[in-house]
């Protein structure tokens, strides 16, 4: 039984192609009307060339974040520390985003002057090159406007006549006898010249589109392609098309140069602010340092104590490895309580956490705390506090900040039972020396005291250090490896296109007039056998 249908289905098949073909007349002549918009689109379509770029993003520590060693500072760093605030790994997705954001896209518009199209009339066709006049306005006026701006420059009487054409404010003209000149609309004033580069200014004819620069940055946001290579590489491929080559490489360089300024703004905001918190504890560490200084000077001379450390030989032989252990747990328990001063004050809600220790490394709490906060901060700068990724990474920073408060808070109990636990046995080896004079017992905390502090302060400027050479040493975020090129072959017209629009073409003319015809013979034969029956 599914032979026979199957033959069936065949036979119908033949019968329907044969038919077709005996009308091999009414196609060709289809194909041959098909070379006309076929030609057209070949000729008339500007040709088109893809312009790419390659860039790499570089991590934090590969732009100047690199961990000193300044002897027993470091050796404390490393001992508890949250790691250096610029190190961290880079999130390509977050980067694609920023290279592509309005507000970059929006800045490339602006400073390559592509918000105004200046063409001719009748013609497809934007000038890029050798514009004969320039529009300008205030940057308050093109910051404020939201609706495009048609001016018609028509020769009139040795000046130029203008129309202008707006949807809220509708058409107005101006005469204007010569150039420079302004124009005074609703929206501001436009002043229309000659473009300096314009050798022979004449009157002639333009249309120029003034357009506000967020929707052509809008617009950009689909035209612009930005991928990374692999995902295991921190390389991305920047590419756009357009019939002007050197526009679309202005365009791409531009971007890539304004994404590297914005980057390194942002750095150096943070950098300076870290500094400015880091040189207020180092003068207030300075000062009690002196204090300290100060205060074993008067003990020993009103003690008479000459060479304490040859007197006290045999007990810093006893006591040095508990002294070293209780100055490194005093240093950590101040660098806490710090931070948690820092974290805690209302005023640093969304500040970044300044980082004194080195222990706990990348996948902290403290670490995740500061990392979201800086994505925050940059989306923030890139946009508004009301974009949906900056109020997620807010409500993130709210939740990690429990954790923080948590991880802090156990950093210093666990930094508390090791101080007690030194003391007890400090206080056991104590116990078998009744006989040590007491001056020379607190002399010896007078020094402690004073290496605690110097300890702090050697921790702070180890920090302060690092983190004006990384201000310093402020490199490109995005490094470029291929600046802008243009592919060799163009991405449109395309033949290709055009043999499939011709064959679409014969076929669609060819099998729907066959199909209506058969169709209104079908209609006028069961017109006819009801009109007899009738």
């Amino acid at each position: 039984m599914e032979v026979e249908v199957n033959n069936n289905e065949v036979i119908g098949l033949k019968h329907v192609i044969v038919k077709y073909l005996l009308h091999w007349r009414l196609f060709l002549a289809a194909f041959l009307c098909s070379f006309v918009p076929a030609l057209l689109y070949l000729i008339c379509y500007p040709r088109t060339y893809e312009v790419a770029a390659r860039v790499r993003i570089l991590e934090d520590r590969e732009m100047g974040g690199a961990t000193l060693g300044m002897g027993e500072a470091a050796g404390l760093m490393r001992t508890f520390g949250l790691g250096a605030m610029a190190a961290g790994a880079v999130n390509i997705e977050d980067e694609i985003n920023v290279l592509t954001s309005n507000a970059l896209l929006k800045k490339m518009v602006r400073h390559l002057g592509l918000h105004l199209e200046y063409t001719r009339p009748y013609s497809f066709y934007r000038l890029y090159k050798d514009v004969p006049f320039a529009l300008h306005t205030d940057s308050l006026t093109l910051e404020n406007l939201y609706e495009e701006i048609l001016f018609k420059l028509r020769p009139h009487n040795g000046g130029f006549l203008v129309h202008t054409e707006s949807e809220q404010y509708g058409k107005n003209k101006f005469h204007l006898a010569a150039l420079p000149a302004v124009i005074s609309l609703p929206h501001g004033d436009f002043t229309l010249a000659y473009a300096p580069g314009n050798k022979n200014p004449r009157p002639e004819r333009m249309d120029i589109l003034l357009r506000p620069p967020g929707w052509v940055a809008e617009d950009m946001e689909e035209d612009f392609v930005v991928e990374e290579i692999s995902k295991t590489s921190t390389v991305v491929e920047l590419s756009c098309t357009d019939y002007e080559r050197e526009r679309g490489i202005r365009m791409l360089n531009q971007l890539i140069a304004f994404y590297n300024e914005e980057t390194s703004s942002f750095k150096g905001e943070e950098s300076l602010r870290t500094l400015a918190y880091l040189d207020a504890r180092i003068d207030t560490l300075s000062h009690s340092l002196r204090l300290a200084e100060s205060e074993i000077a008067v003990y020993k001379n009103t003690h008479t104590l000459t060479d304490v450390e040859h007197d006290v030989q045999f007990y810093i032989e006893q006591m040095r490895d508990l002294q070293v252990k209780l100055i490194e747990m005093e240093s950590q328990s101040h660098l806490i309580e710090m931070m948690d001063e820092f974290v805690k004050t209302p005023a640093n809600q969304y500040n970044l956490v300044p980082v004194l220790l080195n222990q706990e490394g990348e996948g902290s709490p403290l670490m995740a705390y500061n990392g979201i906060l800086v994505e925050r901060a940059r989306v923030i700068q890139n946009s508004n506090q009301d974009n949906p990724l900056a109020k997620n990474l807010t409500e993130q920073a709210d939740q990690l900040r429990e954790s923080v408060y948590l991880s802090i808070s156990n950093a210093q109990k666990a930094t508390r039972q090791g101080i007690d636990e030194i003391r007890q046995k400090e206080k056991a080896l104590v116990a078998q020396m009744e006989g040590f004079p007491d001056k020379e017992r607190d002399y010896r905390e007078l020094m402690r005291r004073q290496e605690i502090l110097q300890g702090i302060y050697l921790v702070l400027l180890q920090t302060r250090e690092e983190t004006a050479l990384n201000y310093d040493l402020n490199r490109d975020k995005a490094q470029v490896l291929d600046a802008a090129f243009v592919r060799a072959k163009p991405v449109a017209p395309r033949k290709l296109f055009a043999a499939i629009g011709m064959l679409a073409f014969t076929l669609l003319v060819g099998v729907g007039y066959l199909f209506c015809k058969e169709q209104a013979l079908i209609l006028i034969d069961e017109y006819r056998r009801a009109k007899n029956r009738s």
